[in-house]
Protein backbone atom coordinates (compact mmCIF):
# COMPACT_ATOMS: atom_id res chain seq x y z
CA UNK A 1 0.00 0.00 0.00
CA UNK A 2 2.99 2.36 0.93
CA UNK A 3 5.03 1.85 -2.87
CA UNK A 4 1.00 2.51 -4.58
CA UNK A 5 0.81 5.47 -2.77
CA UNK A 6 4.34 6.62 -3.04
CA UNK A 7 4.13 5.56 -6.90
CA UNK A 8 0.87 7.54 -7.09
CA UNK A 9 2.77 10.79 -5.79
CA UNK A 10 4.63 11.05 -8.81
CA UNK A 11 3.18 8.74 -11.77
CA UNK A 12 -0.69 9.68 -11.07
CA UNK A 13 -3.46 6.69 -12.04
CA UNK A 14 -4.37 7.07 -15.82
CA UNK A 15 -4.49 6.53 -18.43
CA UNK A 16 -6.92 3.91 -16.87
CA UNK A 17 -6.17 0.50 -18.40
CA UNK A 18 -9.95 0.44 -19.88
CA UNK A 19 -8.49 3.05 -22.28
CA UNK A 20 -8.90 0.82 -25.45
CA UNK A 21 -5.47 2.19 -26.82
CA UNK A 22 -4.86 -0.12 -29.70
CA UNK A 23 -8.13 0.21 -31.00
CA UNK A 24 -8.49 4.01 -31.03
CA UNK A 25 -4.59 4.15 -32.69
CA UNK A 26 -5.92 1.43 -35.47
CA UNK A 27 -9.03 3.63 -35.78
CA UNK A 28 -7.08 7.03 -36.41
CA UNK A 29 -5.36 4.82 -39.00
CA UNK A 30 -8.03 4.07 -40.73
CA UNK A 31 -9.76 7.08 -40.25
CA UNK A 32 -7.01 9.47 -41.56
CA UNK A 33 -6.14 6.63 -44.53
CA UNK A 34 -9.75 6.81 -45.75
CA UNK A 35 -9.74 10.61 -45.60
CA UNK A 36 -6.81 10.69 -47.82
CA UNK A 37 -8.22 7.79 -50.04
CA UNK A 38 -11.54 10.13 -50.83
CA UNK A 39 -10.05 13.36 -51.37
CA UNK A 40 -9.80 14.59 -54.56
CA UNK A 41 -7.72 13.10 -57.23
CA UNK A 42 -6.64 16.13 -58.59
CA UNK A 43 -4.74 17.11 -55.47
CA UNK A 44 -1.48 15.59 -55.75
CA UNK A 45 -0.31 13.16 -52.50
CA UNK A 46 1.83 16.06 -51.28
CA UNK A 47 -1.36 18.49 -51.21
CA UNK A 48 -3.92 15.72 -49.54
CA UNK A 49 -1.10 15.13 -46.84
CA UNK A 50 -1.08 18.80 -46.25
CA UNK A 51 -4.80 18.75 -45.58
CA UNK A 52 -5.34 16.29 -43.53
CA UNK A 53 -2.09 17.67 -41.64
CA UNK A 54 -4.22 20.98 -40.96
CA UNK A 55 -7.13 18.36 -40.14
CA UNK A 56 -5.18 16.77 -37.44
CA UNK A 57 -3.55 20.15 -36.11
CA UNK A 58 -7.02 21.57 -35.91
CA UNK A 59 -8.15 19.09 -33.56
CA UNK A 60 -5.04 18.65 -31.37
CA UNK A 61 -5.53 22.14 -30.95
CA UNK A 62 -9.19 22.08 -30.00
CA UNK A 63 -8.44 19.79 -27.93
CA UNK A 64 -5.85 21.54 -25.80
CA UNK A 65 -7.82 24.61 -25.40
CA UNK A 66 -10.66 22.69 -24.43
CA UNK A 67 -9.15 20.98 -21.68
CA UNK A 68 -8.15 24.41 -20.45
CA UNK A 69 -11.14 25.98 -20.55
CA UNK A 70 -13.02 23.33 -18.76
CA UNK A 71 -10.61 21.87 -16.15
CA UNK A 72 -7.77 22.73 -13.77
CA UNK A 73 -4.14 22.75 -14.65
CA UNK A 74 -1.18 21.96 -12.27
CA UNK A 75 2.11 22.26 -13.84
CA UNK A 76 3.82 21.63 -10.31
CA UNK A 77 2.35 18.69 -10.34
CA UNK A 78 5.02 15.83 -10.50
CA UNK A 79 1.71 13.39 -11.49
CA UNK A 80 0.05 15.60 -13.50
CA UNK A 81 2.82 16.67 -15.69
CA UNK A 82 6.08 13.85 -15.69
CA UNK A 83 3.51 11.44 -14.55
CA UNK A 84 0.33 10.42 -16.05
CA UNK A 85 -1.79 12.43 -14.86
CA UNK A 86 -4.79 11.89 -11.89
CA UNK A 87 -8.31 10.95 -12.35
CA UNK A 88 -11.03 12.96 -11.93
CA UNK A 89 -9.19 16.37 -12.84
CA UNK A 90 -10.02 15.97 -16.46
CA UNK A 91 -6.51 14.23 -17.21
CA UNK A 92 -8.15 11.40 -18.09
CA UNK A 93 -9.38 12.42 -21.44
CA UNK A 94 -5.98 13.22 -22.71
CA UNK A 95 -5.28 9.41 -23.97
CA UNK A 96 -7.83 10.07 -26.43
CA UNK A 97 -6.15 12.61 -28.10
CA UNK A 98 -2.95 11.04 -27.79
CA UNK A 99 -4.11 8.04 -29.43
CA UNK A 100 -5.91 10.31 -32.36
CA UNK A 101 -2.21 11.59 -32.95
CA UNK A 102 -0.51 8.35 -32.74
CA UNK A 103 -2.99 7.26 -35.31
CA UNK A 104 -2.00 9.85 -37.88
CA UNK A 105 1.61 9.74 -37.26
CA UNK A 106 1.16 6.07 -37.83
CA UNK A 107 -0.91 6.56 -40.92
CA UNK A 108 1.78 9.68 -42.25
CA UNK A 109 5.06 7.39 -41.46
CA UNK A 110 3.05 5.17 -44.01
CA UNK A 111 2.48 7.74 -46.29
CA UNK A 112 5.85 8.99 -46.24
CA UNK A 113 7.10 5.35 -47.12
CA UNK A 114 4.66 5.00 -49.92
CA UNK A 115 5.22 8.31 -52.04
CA UNK A 116 8.45 9.73 -52.26
CA UNK A 117 6.77 12.70 -53.02
CA UNK A 118 5.62 13.06 -49.31
CA UNK A 119 9.01 11.84 -47.97
CA UNK A 120 11.51 13.84 -46.19
CA UNK A 121 14.68 12.86 -43.49
CA UNK A 122 13.59 15.29 -41.12
CA UNK A 123 10.08 14.75 -41.42
CA UNK A 124 11.01 10.47 -41.01
CA UNK A 125 12.78 11.37 -37.87
CA UNK A 126 10.58 13.63 -36.43
CA UNK A 127 7.71 11.52 -36.93
CA UNK A 128 9.32 8.31 -35.25
CA UNK A 129 10.51 10.09 -32.55
CA UNK A 130 7.63 11.68 -31.66
CA UNK A 131 5.79 7.97 -32.18
CA UNK A 132 8.08 6.65 -30.10
CA UNK A 133 7.77 9.47 -27.05
CA UNK A 134 3.74 9.22 -27.14
CA UNK A 135 3.79 5.37 -27.13
CA UNK A 136 6.23 5.04 -24.46
CA UNK A 137 4.75 7.93 -22.85
CA UNK A 138 1.17 6.31 -22.84
CA UNK A 139 1.98 2.54 -22.49
CA UNK A 140 3.97 3.57 -19.15
CA UNK A 141 2.33 7.03 -18.35
CA UNK A 142 5.25 8.98 -18.12
CA UNK A 143 5.27 12.35 -19.83
CA UNK A 144 1.69 11.77 -21.03
CA UNK A 145 -0.11 14.80 -19.32
CA UNK A 146 3.20 16.96 -20.98
CA UNK A 147 3.02 15.28 -24.52
CA UNK A 148 -0.79 16.20 -24.40
CA UNK A 149 -0.33 19.99 -23.95
CA UNK A 150 2.94 19.97 -26.18
CA UNK A 151 0.16 19.40 -28.84
CA UNK A 152 -0.79 22.76 -28.88
CA UNK A 153 2.20 23.65 -30.54
CA UNK A 154 0.09 21.96 -33.91
CA UNK A 155 -1.03 25.69 -33.90
CA UNK A 156 2.12 26.63 -36.19
CA UNK A 157 1.46 23.60 -38.65
CA UNK A 158 -1.90 24.86 -39.65
CA UNK A 159 -0.91 28.29 -41.55
CA UNK A 160 2.58 26.12 -42.30
CA UNK A 161 0.45 23.87 -44.70
CA UNK A 162 -1.58 26.51 -45.94
CA UNK A 163 0.64 28.69 -47.11
CA UNK A 164 1.75 25.51 -48.96
CA UNK A 165 -1.50 24.56 -50.88
CA UNK A 166 -2.69 28.52 -51.43
CA UNK A 167 0.87 28.97 -52.89
CA UNK A 168 -0.59 29.85 -56.07
CA UNK A 169 -2.06 33.25 -54.29
CA UNK A 170 0.55 35.63 -53.11
CA UNK A 171 -1.68 37.55 -51.26
CA UNK A 172 -2.91 34.49 -48.99
CA UNK A 173 0.40 33.41 -49.45
CA UNK A 174 1.85 36.24 -48.00
CA UNK A 175 -0.91 36.42 -44.87
CA UNK A 176 -0.32 32.74 -44.04
CA UNK A 177 3.45 33.32 -43.96
CA UNK A 178 3.18 36.44 -41.36
CA UNK A 179 0.54 34.11 -39.31
CA UNK A 180 2.83 31.17 -39.39
CA UNK A 181 5.83 32.95 -37.94
CA UNK A 182 3.56 34.49 -35.04
CA UNK A 183 2.22 31.26 -34.25
CA UNK A 184 5.43 29.68 -34.52
CA UNK A 185 6.65 31.95 -31.59
CA UNK A 186 3.69 31.65 -29.75
CA UNK A 187 2.86 28.21 -29.74
CA UNK A 188 6.34 26.62 -30.16
CA UNK A 189 9.00 29.30 -28.39
CA UNK A 190 6.86 31.07 -25.70
CA UNK A 191 4.25 28.12 -24.91
CA UNK A 192 6.45 25.30 -25.77
CA UNK A 193 9.31 26.53 -23.56
CA UNK A 194 7.01 27.14 -20.75
CA UNK A 195 5.42 23.83 -21.04
CA UNK A 196 8.96 21.63 -21.15
CA UNK A 197 10.83 23.92 -18.58
CA UNK A 198 7.99 23.04 -15.63
CA UNK A 199 8.36 19.31 -16.72
CA UNK A 200 12.24 19.61 -16.77
CA UNK A 201 11.52 21.22 -12.92
CA UNK A 202 9.91 18.16 -12.18
CA UNK A 203 12.47 15.89 -13.48
CA UNK A 204 14.42 15.49 -10.50
CA UNK A 205 11.88 15.09 -8.09
CA UNK A 206 10.27 12.07 -10.12
CA UNK A 207 14.03 10.46 -10.07
CA UNK A 208 14.11 11.02 -6.77
CA UNK A 209 10.29 9.54 -6.00
CA UNK A 210 10.87 6.47 -8.38
CA UNK A 211 14.01 5.95 -7.06
CA UNK A 212 12.43 5.30 -3.15
CA UNK A 213 10.12 2.61 -4.54
CA UNK A 214 13.08 1.14 -6.91
CA UNK A 215 10.46 1.64 -10.02
CA UNK A 216 13.49 1.58 -12.70
CA UNK A 217 11.09 1.28 -15.25
CA UNK A 218 9.41 4.56 -15.01
CA UNK A 219 12.24 6.04 -14.66
CA UNK A 220 13.61 4.09 -17.90
CA UNK A 221 10.80 5.95 -20.14
CA UNK A 222 10.89 9.08 -18.97
CA UNK A 223 14.54 9.17 -19.76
Amino acid sequence: MLDDQGRFEYLGNTPSPDVPIYKLIFFSIIANSLFFYFLSSKLTPLLKSYVISTIHAIICVFCVINFFARYSVNLKQINRVIGGGVYGTGDEIMAYCICFSLGYFIYDLLLMLFYKSVRTTTALVHHIVVLLAFYSGILNGVCHPCHFYLLFEELSTIPLNLKALFHDRPRLDSIFGYLFILSFLGSRLIYGSIICGYALCAVPDFFLMAWNVNDLTSISAAV
